[in-house]
């Protein structure tokens, strides 16, 4: 196809080829002339770079009959090409739908060529015989692909009317090959009743038997008009353009309640399907469509009047959908087509009415899960599923009656009870550590070293006043004592003594103020609280010239002397467990057991002394509740008694059934989301 043509050009040029090859399928020419001419027109009319023929031999296997180009894509230079390609054919013979093989969508599937391949079956009577392989270029445009697709599996059903007809030919009864099909196509839309199984074997078997190029299948529901099925499509695009106008056509054509054909001519056309008419023939490029209602057919059982020879009702049918036949090459219906439709249209009806009547049942899909039980309940299955029904009742019963130890999971640590941590006093910048992470320290020892210049400056400057008091004191006091002191006006004296007294109480103010300074500087210098051991880690990297703050928490220390305990996260939605087991108990002191996580083989025991009056947040559990637990060191290995060691807990809250005990949490898992 060039790129000079325009759309409706190209469209003239392929609807041209494709007539071609329908004239030609109706020839009586040579498999060998058929196939060089059918290949040439598909390559043609595509703009492909070759195509080829495999027909299926005596001994079973696919074998070349004609083709064009092949040598042009590459195929005999590549060894493999050959395996390659036979897969792609096996493929397609296995299924019988066409299929379009790229390098892009099919990863799994190796092909002989670079070029994107459109593969069709040819069969006689739905059985495979051949496939038309059809190598188009690589680079030609994704939106085109259905397009190849559907013009490659249209001309192959003409090539396999050429090769049925020539099959037919060879026969003396071909009448008898029309009623052969037409019974197998009864038993098949009988075969089942669910409605689309029967909607889509409708539209597929008819399509040969009719030999139309597309048959679609329309319900009615009320005034609503649905396309259920089309052939070739295993699911129908109710959104697309095309079924939507086919859709309005076949709504206004089955309101009539008559069968519609048009050839070409709309002389005789109502006017009501005028424009829906127009609208979808210049969508779809059909030249001819024959639209057959289907009606529900009439009772087996009739009623009690009827039966006793009464008037029947004239009630009229009840219209159930329409068969939707069409003809894209030909205007003229092709021989026998609507002879053989009013054949087909009666066995339609009735498997259709069969289907909906079926799934209109009230709970059919529970009824039918009952029934297939049923149906099994039968021989030794029956000893079987009583013997199984047995076994889950005893189960159950075992479940909920017999009891069993409940307990809460969870996770913590190994941690001295007694433990301290050091703060500032005053903010400073540290300039000296004296201890180091792990280091044991007695009680007073000195720790860290602050600095804080500003109180040293302080300090420094109240030490000059309280000299510069008290060598003013020594002054005052010197003149008071001085042997002239009589000959000195009283004035001066009492002024004198005045300064004397008021010096005296003002060293005594900068004393204290100096003192205050001198504690708050002695206090810069953090010493330990407690005998223990330093816990904190890489205190060099933490602290050293570092600013601190007043309050700042500077280090931990521990007593791992002393007795210690267990630091337990419990999830806050499992406490409710631990409230009953203790008000049931009386006490807190419920039984723990628990295992080290660098030795997990071996289980030590201990009790709950104490639980947190609040919850707190983790990252990893959410919201948790602490719980400390108390047990006997000296069962502990020492090498696993370790600071922050983590432990695997399980507190014993009492006995619950063994459902509760295997399934509690799935239980309360539901509780929680179907809670209102």
């Amino acid at each position: 196809m060039t790129s000079t043509q325009s759309p409706s050009q190209t469209r003239e040029r392929v609807v041209r080829i494709a007539r071609e090859i329908e004239e030609f399928a109706h020839s009586n020419v040579a498999p060998e002339t058929f196939f060089r001419e059918f290949l040439r027109r598909v390559v043609a009319g595509l703009g492909a770079t070759a195509g080829a023929a495999w027909l299926i031999d005596d001994s079973g296997r696919l074998a070349v009959t004609s083709e064009v180009n092949l040598a042009d894509t590459g195929f005999y230079e590549e060894p493999e090409a050959i395996l390659k390609n036979q897969r792609l054919l096996s493929d397609v013979l296995s299924t019988a739908e066409a299929r379009i093989f790229t390098a892009d969508n099919d990863s799994d599937i190796h092909l002989p060529t670079d070029n994107l391949i459109v593969v069709a079956a040819l069969s006689i009577r739905k059985k495979p015989i051949g496939v038309i392989e059809i190598f188009q270029r690589s680079n030609s445009p994704k939106q085109a692909h259905s397009g190849y697709l559907q013009f490659v599996e249209q001309m192959s059903g003409y090539a396999s009317h050429y090769l049925e007809e020539r099959e037919k030919a060879s026969k003396t009864d071909a009448s008898l090959e029309v009623w052969e099909e037409v019974d197998q196509f009864v038993q098949q839309i009988h075969r089942s009743l669910d409605l689309t199984e029967v909607a889509s074997t409708i539209v597929n078997d008819s399509r040969q038997l009719l030999d139309a190029d597309r048959v679609s299948l329309a319900m009615q529901y009320g005034k609503k008009t649905v396309i259920e099925a089309i052939n070739g499509q295993d699911k129908v695009n109710k959104r697309a353009n095309t079924v939507r106008l086919l859709s309005k056509l076949s709504n206004k054509v089955l309101s009539m309640r008559e069968t519609f054909l048009y050839s070409g001519s709309v002389d005789s056309i109502p006017p009501q399907i005028e424009e829906p008419l127009a609208d979808y023939l210049q969508e779809s490029g059909t030249r001819m469509i024959l639209i057959v209602p289907l009606f529900e057919p009439e009772p087996v059982i009739k009623n009690d009047d009827e039966a006793l020879g009464g008037r029947k009702k004239e009630v009229p049918k009840k219209l159930i959908g329409g068969l939707i036949i069409e003809q894209i090459t030909d205007s003229q219906p092709r021989p026998h087509l609507e002879s053989r439709t009013e054949l087909l249209s009666g066995h339609i009806s009735s498997g259709i009415a069969n289907s909906r009547s079926y799934e209109s049942i009230f709970l059919m899909p529970l009824w039918r899960f009952i029934g297939r039980c049923f149906a099994a309940l039968r021989g030794k299955t029956l000893l079987k599923t009583v013997a199984i029904i047995a076994i889950i009742i005893a189960t159950g019963i075992t479940l909920a009656l017999v009891p069993y130890d409940y307990r809460v999971s969870c996770d913590g640590r190994l941690m001295p009870n007694i433990q301290r941590e050091v703060f500032t006093n005053w903010e400073g910048e540290v300039v000296a550590i004296h201890v180091e992470s792990g280091q044991r320290v007695k009680k007073g020892t000195l720790l860290v070293e602050i600095r804080n210049e500003d109180l040293q400056a302080q300090a420094l400057e109240t030490q000059n006043k309280l000299n510069e008091l008290k060598l003013m004191l020594l002054t005052l006091n010197a003149n008071l004592q001085s042997g002239n002191s009589s000959k000195r006006p009283s004035e001066d004296i009492i002024r004198l003594r005045g300064q004397f007294y008021e010096t005296k109480t003002q060293i005594f103010g900068v004393q204290k103020h100096l003192e205050i300074l001198n504690s708050r500087l002695d206090k810069l210098n953090v010493k330990a609280p407690i005998d223990g051991v330093v816990t904190t880690f890489q205190i060099e990297q933490l602290l050293k010239n570092r600013p601190v703050q007043r309050g700042e928490l500077l280090l931990e220390i521990m007593d791992s002397t002393g007795p210690w305990q267990l630091e337990l996260d419990v999830e806050e939605k499992r406490m409710g467990h631990i409230l009953r087991a203790i008000d049931k108990k009386g006490d807190t002191d419920l039984p723990v057991e628990f295992i080290l996580a660098t030795s997990n083989e071996v289980t030590y025991g201990g009790e709950v002394n104490d639980i947190a009056t609040r919850a707190n947040t983790s990252e990893e559990s959410g919201s948790i509740v602490e719980i400390y637990a108390t047990f006997n060191k000296e069962k502990l290995p020492k090498d696993s008694l370790r600071i922050g060691a983590e432990v695997s807990a399980k507190i014993d809250c009492g006995k619950r059934s063994l459902f509760y005990v295997l399934f509690g949490d799935v239980v309360e898992t539901c509780r929680r989301f179907f809670w209102l």
